[in-house]
Order: structure tokens, then C-alpha cells, then sequence
């Protein structure tokens, strides 16, 4: 049937009987280090960040976030985002650092990222938090009102996450077709 679209669903444990292929070559393929920080950078595309609660079921919220690989060339580099410490993703995370993140691109032909990797969470430092909420905020509100959301976004009860990625899933061109 169709290679690419047949390996997508085999590593997903769905079966090739589930989908109707109608016959369409299909010609999606796997991203590029450099093609997956694009999207990772792209506008404000909101990650879906999945963490594993207490009774082993997931908990998925959309985030903001930055991806950072100053001084990382080999690798994709680390995701940063802040959230409270009461937060039900912090105290997930607090008591199992394994997480799931999506990131996708809703329009036509279609890619995603999905990074399955370790959070780690940073004790509250206020220059700190606050340096990352403000290049967070400047990506999702703009330059102009990166300061105030950086300040909203850094307080007592805020905390710095950092994702160290340890398996990508990229995919692009997922309704091309020939």
C-alpha cells in the first residue's frame, strides 16, 4: 500500500484495516533537524503538553513555550515554559518528569512535532523566571507587551520548566499526495 503512510500508522500500533486508502500515493516524510526548530519557532503555535497524573491517566494543556539550543548545535536543544507550582502540570511533573509535547501545524499539507522527553522543575529564582517569561511573552504577545506579561507571568508562585527531549517525532507533508 502506501510506504510512508503504512510506517506512520505501524509505529503507532494502528492498523492499516482502520483506514481507507482509495489508492493515494502518499508522500509524507520525516522533518529535518533545521525543518523541526522552524516549526517548533513558527508564530505562535501553542504546544500540547501531556503529563501523567497521579491514577497513571493523562493530563494535556496547551503552553507557551521557547525552544532553546544556544550552545546546542548537535542536538534540537531544551523547551522552556513557566507555570505556578500549585499547577496540576507542576505537581505531575514534581512526582514523574515524563512528558509528551506536540506542536502542529493546522494548515496544509500539514506537519507536527512530537518530543517525548524528562521536565525537570527550577525552585523559584525571580531574575531568572522572569527572563524566560519575558521571551516567552515576547513570542506569543510581541515585543511591546513582553515586559508586563513577563512580570505577570514570573511571581512568587511561578517556576521555570525545562524539557530535555529524549525521542522526536517529526512528520511533514502528511496530505500531499501525487
Amino acid at each position: 500500500m502506501v510506504k510512508y503512510a503504512t510506517q506512520y500508522l505501524a509505529i503507532r500500533n494502528i492498523p492499516n484495516s482502520y483506514i481507507q486508502w482509495n489508492k493515494i500515493d502518499c508522500y509524507m516524510s520525516e522533518m529535518s533537524k533545521t525543518e523541526i526548530r522552524r516549526l517548533l519557532n513558527k508564530d505562535t503555535f501553542t504546544g500540547k503538553l501531556a503529563t501523567v497524573k497521579k491514577d497513571g491517566s493523562s493530563h494535556v494543556v496547551p503552553i507557551w513555550f521557547v525552544l532553546d539550543y544556544r550552545n546546542n548545535e548537535v542536538n534540537l536543544g531544551n523547551i522552556y515554559f513557566t507555570t505556578f507550582s500549585g499547577s496540576v502540570k507542576a505537581e505531575n511533573i514534581q512526582r514523574d518528569n515524563r512528558i509528551s509535547i506536540c506542536i502542529d501545524d493546522q494548515t496544509p499539507p500539514f506537519s507536527f512535532v512530537t518530543i517525548h522527553g524528562t521536565a525537570k522543575l527550577y525552585p523559584y529564582k525571580q531574575k531568572e523566571v522572569l527572563k524566560w517569561a519575558t521571551r516567552i511573552a515576547k513570542r506569543y504577545m510581541g515585543k511591546k507587551d513582553s515586559k508586563a506579561y513577563g512580570e505577570r507571568n514570573s511571581g512568587e508562585d511561578a517556576i521555570l520548566v525545562r524539557i530535555k527531549p529524549t525521542k522526536i517525532i517529526a512528520e511533514k507533508d502528511i496530505a500531499t499526495w501525487d
